[in-house]
């Protein structure tokens, strides 16, 4: 408010003002810029300096580890040659000379950090001390070495154990003590090298020596003796006999009984040991076993005549000849059987070799080999104990580097960081320095250069854009003034055409309203009449599904009838198979009872009136049988019946639920179009509501159009105070007496009012817009514009 009650004059003199300020304080910022960068740059040559030196001294410190942990890496350095004493190293003589007390003077936020420093740096060499004195030469791979040589050696007996485990074909390791990885390191030079360095250790490698070289001799011992056996010959072998035998014994049987027919295998391909010759087992044991593959080529010839005697025993007694066939018998039969006999038993008796010597050779194994390996791994424990034992020096050593040196280093590695971060905070590097210099000069003249625009421009601007702007305001509040008269003239005019139009749609609403009245009620009893139908057709199709389950329940019955009948007839047939097989028994009843004579002519009456009984019993369940099955066939002709029934019942349920969804849908499409017509009626009244309210809104539209009109009164203020601005007073003085005609001040001449389309409304207005509205300059009577109105100043 202060600058706009301000006259041009003094807007003048004080723009000059500000011009003559930024100059003062162009020479101010240049010489107090000057002055700090030469002591920045005093400041940052000594931090400089001093961040160098840090950084050595945590370079000197990684050295001296790297030298520490030399000693307990390289087998090659043997003694510590480091500085002991946390004052006598490069560090611990700056730390407590004069360069710390230097360093406080240009860094004084330093001293807490030097003083946390000495502790842990005091620790790292308190824990090289520590480490020279508990250190002690070992070799620390002869442990891990040892275990890896028991581990392979209880492989190596474990392949030899797989070897009866799995009946392999031979023993298949190492049995030279001298080729083996323990064997090569004791007959090698790396023993050597470690006797050289520990001679303790060399009467337990040599006990080691003698107890590996036993363990590899009983390998060699078990390759002599271990042959595999094979699995289930010797049963094969019985079994195969025991068939011969049984062969035998069904001939001679016969023979006493003076059956013509021989009831035994004649083809001796056929045969269990026929089959058994061409199988792949035996196959594969011939192949393997040389002394089975000689005893089964030699049974071939006894086993194929002792199966011809069959032929000709049989062909005897067909003959009638009894003698001959006795003779074939005890000639022919009998001493071929002995030669099978004869082989299966050899064949048998070189397998039972072959098991003594697999025995043999697991004893060997059990009683000498694992003996053995168990006194080597015991030897190689002994060794491995005494080496660990060497090696509690050396892990003391490393457990003092990894838990006192190295969390002491990473100590001092972290507080020398610090130090060098502090620093590098409190000091400017040359780059800041220079950036400064640049700033400082950027600034010193970019205000200069801003101090001769400004007071360029506004010499310039302040002489020739105030008038002209002040000038261009008046114009545009004039032509507001014009375009606010007609627009209040246009709402008038629209308001008036607003009424008649909503008075006609009330009464077009209301016509529309009662017609939709009647289509409610109609629609309404529709959806009634849907809704009973669509539960009548509910009720129907409940009871025609009551009627599918009745069917159901008949068809499962003629089911188990049928069933029932079916397992009537097993029955039947069992009774039926009873009775043959009590006939066959009464037929071999009757045949003892001839062979014994008369002692059993009663015993073969009984066994005629079993026989009798048997073949009634068989007859009875004949017929039996065949009236259960007219049963049966008739109750699957009715079950199949019933079942084409039971179809139909379902296709007509399916029927009556199709028709109850579709009276289902209806009833549901009627309701929502009631719904539907409601939802119409409420909008109607909403309508009506609405109309009402557009002839309420016309009467204000015309109070509004006054409203306009004041403002367009105030706009005259607004130029009265502009000329006041300039420094004179008003020129136009109003006479008491003179008034302007209402019309001529509510609508200017230059402004053409809107003219009636015909149609009830009213064409576009006049003011640029294209919407009918005018937006007021003025917020308020006395406001002035914001200062985007002086855009040209």
């Amino acid at each position: 408010m202060f600058w706009k009650k301000m006259s041009v004059g003094k807007r003048i003199g004080l723009g000059f003002s500000v011009v003559l300020s930024l100059f003062a304080a162009v020479a101010w910022l240049g010489f107090s810029g000057i002055r700090g960068i030469v002591n920045e740059a005093h400041t940052c040559v000594g931090g400089k300096h001093l961040d160098g030196l840090l950084a050595q001294r945590e370079l000197d410190h990684l050295n001296w580890a790297n030298e520490v942990n030399a000693l307990l890496t390289d087998k090659n350095v043997t003694r510590l040659d480091v500085q002991l004493d946390d004052h006598q190293c490069a560090f611990g003589k700056w730390l407590y000379g004069e360069g710390r007390k230097e360093a406080i003077a240009l860094v004084p936020s330093l001293a807490p950090l030097l003083r946390e420093i000495e502790a842990p740096h005091r620790i790292l060499h308190e824990s090289a001390a520590a480490i020279q004195a508990a250190y002690a030469p070992a070799d620390p791979q002869l442990p891990g070495f040892l275990a890896r040589r028991e581990v392979d050696h209880l492989v190596w007996a474990a392949k030899i154990r797989d070897v009866f485990l799995e009946n392999k074909a031979g023993v298949d390791v190492e049995t030279d003590p001298t080729r083996c990885a323990l064997g090569q390191w004791i007959y090698g030079d790396s023993l050597k090298e470690v006797l050289e360095r520990n001679p303790d250790l060399e009467p337990l490698v040599r006990e080691l020596e003698i107890e590996h070289r036993r363990l590899h001799e009983s390998a060699a011992k078990l390759q002599e003796i271990y042959r595999p056996v094979h699995p289930g010959l010797m049963e094969e072998m019985r079994a195969r006999l025991e068939d011969h035998y049984l062969w035998t014994m069904k001939v001679s049987a016969a023979l006493i009984q003076g059956s013509t027919k021989l009831d035994v295998e004649k083809d001796p391909s056929k045969c269990t040991f026929g089959r058994f010759l061409i199988s792949d087992q035996a196959k594969e044991w011939m192949a393997n076993f040389p002394a089975f593959r000689e005893a089964m080529e030699a049974v071939h010839k006894p086993h194929r005549e002792l199966h011809a005697t069959a032929e000709a025993m049989e062909e005897a007694l067909a003959a009638g000849d009894q003698n001959r066939a006795f003779a074939i018998y005890t000639s022919q039969a009998l001493p071929a059987l002995a030669q099978i006999a004869e082989w299966f038993g050899k064949a048998m008796e070189a397998e039972g070799a072959l098991v003594e010597r697999h025995q043999h050779a697991l004893k060997v194994f059990q009683h000498e080999t694992l003996r053995a390996l168990a006194d080597t791994a015991a030897a190689l424990g002994r060794i491995r104990s005494k080496a660990e034992e060497q090696l509690k020096g050396l892990e003391e050593a490393n457990r003092i580097y990894a838990e006192q040196t190295m969390p002491a280093l990473r100590q001092v590695q972290k507080l020398l960081h610090g130090l060098r971060d502090e620093t590098a905070k409190n000091i400017l590097s040359f780059d800041a320095v220079l950036e400064a210099a640049e700033k400082t000069k950027r600034h010193v003249g970019l205000i200069s250069a801003s101090a001769i625009v400004v007071g360029i421009l506004l010499a310039f601007l302040l002489a020739r854009g105030i008038v002209s702007s002040l000038k261009r305001f008046a114009s545009q509040v004039e032509e507001s003034a014009s375009q606010v008269a007609a627009a209040s003239y246009q709402v008038a005019t629209s308001s008036q055409h607003l009424a008649e139009g909503a008075s006609e749609g009330a009464a077009a609403i209301e016509e529309t309203s009662s017609s939709m009245e009647e289509m409610a009620s109609m629609t309404r009893q529709n959806a009634d009449n849907a809704a009973q139908a669509a539960q009548l057709m509910q009720q129907t199709t409940n009871v025609a599904d009551d009627a599918a389950q009745s069917m159901a329940d008949l068809t499962r019955s003629m089911q188990e009838m049928a069933k029932a009948g079916e397992e009537t007839q097993k029955i039947i047939k069992t009774i039926d198979e009873i009775a043959f097989q009590t006939n066959l028994l009464a037929l071999n009843a009757a045949v003892e009872a001839a062979r014994a004579g008369e002692a059993g002519a009663g015993f073969a009456v009984v066994a005629d009136e079993v026989r009798n009984l048997a073949m009634r019993a068989a007859q009875s369940a004949k017929d039996t049988a065949a009236l259960i099955e007219g049963t049966v066939s008739r109750i699957r002709s009715g079950s199949q019946r019933v079942e084409t029934t039971s179809e139909a019942f379902h296709r007509l349920i399916g029927n009556a639920k199709k028709v109850a969804e579709l009276i289902a849908e209806i009833s549901a499409a009627t309701h929502q179009q009631s719904q539907g017509i409601d939802q119409v009626n409420r909008g109607i009244a909403e309508l009506d509501k609405v109309t009402q309210a557009n002839a309420a809104n016309a009467e204000e539209s015309a109070s509004a159009a006054e409203e306009m009109s004041a403002q367009a009164a105030q706009l005259q203020c607004l130029v009265e105070e502009l000329v006041a601005l300039v420094g004179g007073s008003s020129s136009r003085t109003a006479s008491p007496g003179e008034k302007e005609p209402a019309e001529e001040r509510l609508v200017p001449a230059s402004v053409r009012l809107p003219q009636n389309t015909g149609a009830g409304r009213p064409t576009e207005s006049l003011t640029g817009n294209g919407r009918g509205v005018v937006r007021p300059l003025l917020q308020g009577p006395g406001e002035l514009p914001d200062a985007r109105s002086f855009e040209g100043l």
